[in-house]
């Protein structure tokens, strides 16, 4: 599943002049019980840790301008050729439906949830989208939905009063497209075959926002901020 680590995005490709961040082919989805519970490896660079620190602070505090500074020039922000942070300032101050306060949440999850060193020095979060999955190395990564608390509550119905059927921490499930299409919930199934509900907030996918973080000649910064594939 290492998306950002080292088989699934390269660093960079660059196919008919447009650098792309690609994710590996299609492999089969977890079709057994796994789990894949939290890891932040930033603690093993203390000038990092304290970098990142500052930056979820500010983005916490939803400082615009201390968060672009931490911004590559060139930081990539889609496969389309979105970059620089003219681009990512225009994100976390639009008024689309995915900028702003929308931005600002993904971004702030992203760093939260921790990440891993890579092999070239660099830091890529969230750790589920940089690590494999203990028992399922070859986890499709849009099949794959993972589990990103402790004690998520699973439902029978897209609907937060429907009634609780399950609850997981850091399960990784394989998503149900026949049942997916409520907004705000991942439709997933259990090892028994059930399909169940679980909140956005509570689960999410290896191709949802991830970012990379490159120590540079001006300091750690924020290289890669990108969904989707």
């Amino acid at each position: 599943m290492r998306i950002l680590r080292e088989m699934a995005w390269s660093w960079p490709l660059l196919v008919a002049g447009v650098i792309i961040f690609g994710l590996a082919g299609a492999m089969p989805a977890a079709a057994k019980s796994l789990r894949l519970e939290p890891v932040d490896e930033a603690s093993g660079n203390p000038a990092f840790a304290t970098w990142r620190a500052a930056l979820l602070e500010a983005v916490r505090g939803r400082d615009t301008d201390f968060v672009v500074a931490q911004a590559a020039r060139e930081i990539r922000l889609s496969f389309g050729g979105d970059y620089g942070r003219d681009y990512f300032r225009q994100a976390l101050t639009g008024e689309e439906y995915w900028q702003g306060e929308v931005y600002w949440r993904e971004l702030q999850t992203v760093l939260e949830l921790g990440g891993v060193f890579m092999n070239d020095g660099a830091f890529c979060t969230p750790y589920l989208a940089c690590i494999d999955v203990p028992g399922c190395p070859d986890c499709d990564p849009f099949e794959t939905v993972f589990v990103i608390r402790a004690d998520a509550v699973g439902r029978a119905e897209p609907d937060r009063d429907a009634p609780v059927v399950a609850n997981l921490s850091w399960d990784v499930l394989q998503m149900d497209y026949e049942a997916a299409g409520a907004e705000g919930w991942h439709a997933v199934k259990l090892p028994i075959g059930r399909t169940i509900y679980l909140s956005a907030m509570d689960s999410r996918t290896a191709v949802d926002y991830r970012a990379r973080f490159e120590k540079t000649a001006e300091g750690w910064q924020m290289t890669v901020f990108i969904a989707g594939d």
